[in-house]
């Protein structure tokens, strides 16, 4: 009996595939292959599917996540049309303005490394270590620092914004005749800046000096770096204000 010799083998083959018992066949017992054959079947489509569907995300090696899978599907938006100078376009706030044309003018100038350009809420800070204008403990320029200042005067003159020239130390006490605490230094420091502005033409009904000693700290006081960068002078710019009456 060749023929039911090869379906009894194929049956066993099977059946240790499928870690099912195999039991003598029987002519009553003849249903075992259709059923084995239904479940191989049910597999294969299973496999089929899940290559199609691409994986689900928890099978290990399956190439897409469901966020990958959201991105890929997600048509790509158009890209927004460029606007030439002097044509209408998207309105832009006018310290975000300033604050772009400060970096683009200190990188020309070379002073992108000296000077941090900080966009805050009403103004732009432009924010300078004291340790490239001031020597130690003193408040007089040095020509380095009035060089470094001089730079900036195109950048200044060219906006009718309020200029706010603000001195900061460290936490360090200084206890000397000219200078009794970090109160006047840091309001000498602003004073001398605030005097080579006027110096370049630069009018001083637009500006103020004021000294904060310690009180704003950049940084923790506790360690060099942290005091370094404490040491500061700040030209905050701010829209004029108005003061007529409405």
């Amino acid at each position: 009996m060749p023929d039911l010799d090869q379906g009894g083998s194929r049956v066993a083959r099977r059946s240790d595939s499928l870690k099912i018992p195999l039991v003598r066949s029987t002519d009553e017992d003849g249903w075992l292959m259709t059923y084995l054959d239904v479940i191989t079947l049910l597999l294969v489509m299973f496999v089929v599917m899940l290559a199609f569907s691409g994986g689900p995300s928890g099978i290990p090696g399956s190439s897409k996540t469901p966020e990958t899978v959201q991105a890929s599907a997600a048509p790509a938006s158009d890209p927004e049309p460029a606007v030439a100078p002097g044509t209408a376009g998207p309105a832009l706030d006018p310290m975000a303005a300033f604050a772009g044309e400060a970096l683009r003018f200190l990188q020309e100038a070379g002073l992108a490394e000296q000077v941090d350009v900080v966009l805050q809420e009403g103004g732009v800070n432009l924010r300078i270590g004291s340790e490239i204008l001031f020597a130690s403990g003193t408040a007089t320029l040095s020509n380095d620092g009035m060089s470094q200042l001089e730079k900036l005067v195109p950048l200044l003159s060219e906006t009718d914004y309020q200029l706010m020239v603000a001195g900061h130390t460290d936490n360090i006490p200084i206890r000397s005749p000219r200078y009794p605490s970090n109160w006047e230094l840091s309001s000498a420091r602003a004073g001398s800046v605030v005097r080579l502005f006027e110096s370049q033409g630069i009018s001083p009904a637009r500006m103020q000096a004021t000294g904060f000693a310690d009180t704003r700290p950049l940084a923790r006081n506790d360690t060099e770096r942290g005091r370094a960068r404490n040491r500061r002078v700040e030209l905050v710019l701010q829209p004029p204000v108005d003061n007529t009456d409405s």
